[in-house]
């Protein structure tokens, strides 16, 4: 009995021994980590010190921009590989990019330690004229202080050429050439394919202009809508032939001459690309990535350590000075993006009307910038967004709105909550009108030996793509077009103060470039961002303002593709979304079916 006690003793003196060490183990190995983790933090203070001391203190060096990076205020933490693997799974947009370029370039005009900038530009991933116009302003005003820019690329595109064109200096690399070949509006037309697959197409409408639904009424363009894209695609080229022009101290037609005269030029040339772009002064230099070391070496001096000219990252750059000029928290003026098409629901309009929504309970924050670069989108939802923001007006927090891009129909009604819209001078606006696409494979069912029947109370609301459009659901549909598109002309009418007559002779869906938009009353005035941030002040009356950068979660597009039931509706209509906008995105089969829809597809 004694021997029994001794050893049931022994288990649990032994079990008791183990808790202790598994305890002890589990408590030591928590504070290792914490210590390491405040070591990580104290050498990160430090390095970030070290690159203060070591690399902004040095003289005559450069700023170096490499648009193939992300110009983020986390770059510090870029390399690091758990940031990475959180990144790649989340799709969370950073809308800040363009502002972090503009106030580094901004600070490195006063910035005694940088006498001049490099731009790289072999993978530029700034596509749309309006920021690259905003950026090519800095770039000017650096350029205007007696400070030098160098731009180089293995070749160039018209996007990539428009930010070199404002470097004192644009290198080509030997096999390089530059790539200017104007604008094109090209789309493919559905209806004979639709015909084929015996699919039906019913369109409903409001706006002659309205030409997004062409592609599954029409085999080719309409006249009309060539007239109008013609002549929005010859201003637009002629804002961008402009601008080089200006820069380069060229004409337009050395800058892009004729087809017979490119040809000419190019037979002088031998047919070599290069250099026919150093023969007519589009490039000032063809030059090698060595023998452009060598001359930035000349410029800047020689970084002993790093064995190549004196420069800073653009990235390293914005963390040390930009970065604290960043608020994510704590301003008083909330900016707040809207990007891309607008969807109704949590997973799109929600997430925007949730963020106004915290500014409205804020009291710290006194005004909102809209930042809107949107073809459009559901109806609902910009009902939905524009209500929340005239709650916001209620409470006397002004809004103001800055166009990027493209701020056309269900994103111009959003729009017209605000106190003052601002829009670039090529901003692609207006398309008032309201248009719905229904497509049906009964016929396809009924080849195939499938029929759908059965008994039911009404017609009403049961759309479906494998049954007949009823009479009654046609009409509903007719009737909730009309409503909506007269609901939209009477808010512009209000809002923007214009005679409903004026506003009737203009909402026909068509699209207006800024600068004409200025003229028919539907915007206040032309500028970039800056301008938003001047009259946000003046609406206020704020003497100091802090931004409160909202960055909107993005939803994932596999998510709503996997969601759709409809296959045959929804590729059809992602297709021509992703030809369009060249973007990827896919429709949820529920939201599709709303029956206004208000997009604008009238892209270049």
């Amino acid at each position: 009995m004694i021997k029994l006690l001794n050893i049931i003793k022994f288990v649990f003196c032994y079990l008791w021994s183990l808790i202790n060490f598994t305890r002890t183990l589990i408590i030591n190995i928590i504070f290792i980590l914490l210590i390491s983790l405040f070591c990580y933090y104290i050498y990160n203070i430090n390095h970030k010190k070290n690159i203060n001391n070591k690399i902004l203190k040095k003289n005559h060096q450069v700023l170096e921009i490499n648009f193939d990076e992300n110009f983020d205020n986390d770059s510090f933490y870029k390399n690091n590989l758990i940031f990475k693997l959180f990144n790649k799974f989340t799709n969370k947009k950073n809308n800040n990019l363009i502002i972090n370029i503009v106030n580094a370039i901004n600070f490195a005009k006063k910035d005694k330690n940088i006498d001049g900038i490099i731009l790289k530009l072999h993978n530029l991933n700034i596509y749309d004229l309006p920021n690259l116009r905003y950026i090519g302003k800095y770039l000017n005003d650096f350029k205007n202080s007696g400070k030098k820019i160098y731009a180089i690329s293995d070749m160039y595109d018209q996007n990539q050429y428009y930010l070199a064109s404002f470097a004192n200096k644009i290198f080509l690399l030997p096999y390089g050439y530059v790539k200017l070949y104007g604008i094109n509006f090209k789309k493919f037309f559905f209806k004979k394919f639709l015909k084929n697959l015996k699919v039906k197409t019913h369109i409903f409408k409001v706006g002659k202009y309205k030409s997004a639904v062409e592609i599954f009424a029409r085999k080719e363009m309409s006249n009309d809508d060539k007239i109008v894209m013609s002549q929005l695609i010859n201003n637009l080229w002629d804002d961008y032939l402009t601008t080089i022009s200006i820069n380069r101290q060229l004409t337009k037609e050395e800058i892009f001459p004729t087809d017979e005269n490119f040809l000419i030029s190019l037979k002088k040339s031998h047919g070599n690309l290069t250099l026919f772009a150093l023969q007519n002064k589009l490039v000032d230099k063809i030059s090698d990535n060595h023998d452009f070391e060598k001359e930035m070496i000349q410029n800047f001096g020689l970084d002993k350590i790093q064995n190549t000219y004196k420069k800073i990252n653009i990235n390293d750059y914005i963390k040390l000075y930009i970065d604290d000029g960043m608020q994510k928290n704590n301003g008083n003026i909330a900016v707040i993006p809207i990007d891309g098409i607008m969807i109704y629901g949590k997973n799109g309009s929600d997430i925007i009307i949730n963020q106004i929504n915290k500014v409205y309970r804020d009291p710290n924050i006194k005004g909102l910038i809209l930042k809107i670069n949107s073809p459009g989108g559901d109806i609902l939802a910009a009902k939905a967004i524009y209500n929340e923001l005239i709650l916001l007006k209620k409470i006397h927090k002004p809004i103001v709105v800055v166009m990027e891009n493209m701020a056309a129909s269900g994103a111009y009604w959003i729009s017209t909550a605000a106190d003052f819209i601002i829009a670039d001078p090529v901003t692609l606006t207006g398309s008032i009108g309201i248009f719905s696409v229904v497509h049906n494979i009964s016929d396809i069912l009924d080849l195939i030996g499938i029929k759908k029947d059965g008994v039911n109370i009404s017609d009403r609301f049961n759309l479906s793509m494998n049954e007949k459009l009823s009479s009654i659901e046609e009409e509903i549909m007719n009737l909730n077009i009309k409503t909506g598109y007269n609901e939209f002309i009477s808010l512009v009418s209000k809002e923007r103060n214009l005679p409903i007559e004026k506003v009737e002779k203009i909402a026909n869906g068509m699209v207006f470039l800024g600068k004409d938009a200025q003229k028919y009353g539907l915007i206040d005035d032309l500028g970039d961002f800056d301008n938003a941030i001047m009259k946000i002040v003046q609406l206020t009356k704020i003497k100091k303002i802090k931004l409160q950068w909202i960055n909107i979660d993005t939803f994932s597009p596999l998510n709503f593709f996997l969601k759709s039931n409809n296959f045959i509706m929804s590729n059809l209509i992602q297709n021509y979304i992703n030809f369009i906008f060249n973007k990827n995105f896919s429709l949820n089969n529920e939201k599709f079916l709303n029956f206004k829809k208000t997009y604008s597809l009238c892209v270049i």
